[in-house]
């Protein structure tokens, strides 16, 4: 069954090389000009002086069929130009954009679709007049609308992608957004509805030409052809056989190319699977701070203010509410764990304090502050304001492979993040401006213990193991100089051993760069290696902060307890899943 489909598909693009080898050499191969006739020779029978004999004007029917080749290449070609510049371009637009724009535009989207696109086409010529420009045109049009629809779906899929996430904390306009972002990344799916749209076109165009409203005589056309063939059916019906077996087996061609292109995009996946993650030792604390430092809401006696000051943020998806009243507080130099079972709101917070949420989802909050060489103020915040947040703090996302762009090198990826911070603090920051930034993306690979940097400089996404590019993706995070670190669950993805030097990664970059990280985690194990302080969540709300040795060993909430008593334990004699009371847990 495969091998015939396989023939079958190799056919189809054999029909489709040769019709467009006739397209671009016809008027050098055909035997006689396609216009031209002699009425002595008028339906004469296919023979040695016209292999397909002649229609009712004495003209090659060969030469009008390889003539024909060419009309409808170039009218597939034009209509399908037309749909993906205009319907691309408008359904990536407002499927970035969203909100009222969004619903306008595609009100009157589908408005037009439901319209069927032979009937547009007609009613546009009757208004812009007949001709194959002029008609493909329309077609184009009438086609861009179901193209504008596509488009926007996959915007809106592709614009959720971490990797776009990512690009839009550098301070991506939508513009370079969408140029180097999402068009590359749907490129694939609209060039598969193109080839379908290109097949329509070419039946459309063949029957407008038959109406008179497309191609005009005397050029020659697969539609003008049957037309012609039409007046003379009882004389001469072979002559009705050359063009539309033509047209049959190009539009076949076209849709077995498109329906093998969508199957061989739906068999091709990426494989990320994710290795059994053995906790690290949950009381084995990194440093212990004096009492009442940080107790995620308050300020440290007789210490400089916090890096990261919150206060009441409240975050809510539509009427419900996901996050509710969450006070912390993040200080230089310092880890700070987000703590808490799937659902907790724990990245809600995170995408919040990096100004990533959209919508339905909303945020407010009383204070939400971020310290540095220029305090800045997020709440009711100016878009230039946002920008500059933005540009402070980094955000290491939970799946590397699903952060990075595919399509792009790890390089060029590095490239847009260094270049951009430097354009946004005038070169004064981001990394050093001595260097050039070639030499900025080698001492941030290397600063991540990428060995061979100029290597993965030059290597895409799926060309690296998932711990290389959960390091490239915190060599991203650190381009941006921040003040904040966002890591989201940084270690998930990865297996137990790179889980562990990516926890000492953090730890000395945290201490030699002297930034604030808040780490949103499920697990306490990752947390005990890695943060000074600890902040419970549970549906949305904190129900305890404090130093992460207080908050192990002795625990003041119920669910704090269990999440103590749910990380295993390598003791003799005891299952992993054994229940623990809370005593059993201190």
């Amino acid at each position: 069954m495969m091998g015939r489909s396989s023939v079958l598909v190799k056919a189809s693009w054999l029909v489709l090389v040769v019709v467009g080898f006739l397209a671009a050499f016809g008027p050098w191969i055909a035997p006689y000009d396609p216009t031209d006739g002699t009425m002595g020779d008028a339906l004469a029978s296919p023979g040695a002086d016209h292999w397909l004999g002649t229609d009712y004007l004495g003209r090659d029917t060969l030469s009008r069929l390889i003539d024909g080749a060419r009309v409808s290449t170039i009218a597939g070609f034009e209509a399908t130009a037309v749909a993906v510049i205009l319907g691309g371009g408008i359904g990536m637009a407002i499927g970035l954009v969203g909100g009222w724009a969004d619903r306008i535009v595609m009100r009157i989207v589908e408005g037009i679709s439901a319209i069927p696109a032979i009937v547009l086409a007609i009613a546009l010529i009757a208004a812009l007049g007949s001709g194959l420009t002029t008609s493909m045109f329309a077609v184009g049009i009438a086609f861009a609308m179901g193209m504008a629809r596509l488009a926007r779906g996959l915007t809106m899929a592709e614009r959720e992608r971490l990797y776009v996430d990512g690009a839009r904390v550098v301070g991506a306009s939508r513009r370079r957004l969408l140029r180097r972002h999402i068009a590359p990344n749907i490129a694939a799916p609209m060039g598969v509805e193109a080839t379908l749209v290109f097949a329509h076109a070419v039946t459309i165009e063949a029957a407008l030409s038959f109406l008179g409203l497309g191609t005009q005589p005397p050029a020659a056309s697969w539609g003008i052809m049957l037309s012609s063939a039409q007046r003379t059916i009882r004389e001469a019906p072979f002559q009705a056989i050359p063009p539309g077996l033509a047209l049959v087996l190009m539009v076949l061609a076209l849709n077995v190319v498109g329906d093998a292109l969508i199957r061989r995009r739906r068999g091709v996946s990426i494989d990320n699977p994710t290795g059994y993650l053995e906790p690290v030792g949950v009381v084995a604390a990194t440093g212990t701070r004096p009492a009442g430092h940080g107790s995620g809401g308050g300020v440290r006696e007789g210490a400089t203010a916090p890096l990261l000051d919150v206060r009441g943020l409240t975050v809510r998806y539509g009427e419900t509410t996901a996050v509710n009243d969450v006070d912390l507080c993040v200080h230089d130099g310092e880890v700070v764990a987000l703590v808490g079972e799937s659902g907790s709101g724990k990245t809600s917070v995170a995408m919040a304090l990096a100004d990533l949420l959209t919508l339905p989802a909303s945020s407010s909050a009383d204070r939400l502050r971020l310290r540095g060489h220029d305090p800045l103020d997020l709440v009711e915040a100016d878009r230039a304001t946002r920008t500059a947040w933005q540009s402070r703090v980094g955000v290491v996302f939970q799946e590397p492979s699903a952060a990075l762009n595919p399509l792009q090198t790890v390089g060029r990826q590095l490239r847009e993040v260094i270049e951009a911070q430097r354009r946004l603090v005038g070169g004064q920051e981001g990394g050093d401006a001595r260097r050039t930034v070639e030499e900025e993306i080698v001492f941030l690979l290397t600063s991540v213990g990428l060995r061979r940097p100029e290597e993965v400089a030059r290597q895409r996404p799926g060309q690296i193991s998932g711990g290389m590019a959960q390091r490239v993706m915190i060599a991203l995070a650190l381009a941006k100089s921040p003040d904040l670190l966002i890591a989201d669950e940084p270690t998930t993805a990865l297996d137990v051993t790179v889980q562990a030097e990516i926890i000492a990664l953090l730890r000395r970059l945290c201490t030699e760069r002297d930034f604030g990280v808040l780490l949103v985690t499920h697990d306490l194990g990752v947390a005990g290696e890695l943060a000074d302080e600890v902040v419970v969540m549970l549906r949305g709300d904190v129900v305890e902060s404090g130093p992460l040795e207080k908050v192990v060993r002795r625990p003041g909430h119920d669910y704090t307890a269990s999440l103590v008593a749910a990380v295993p334990r390598n003791e003799p004699g005891r299952a992993i899943l054994e229940p623990r009371t809370k005593e059993e847990a201190l």
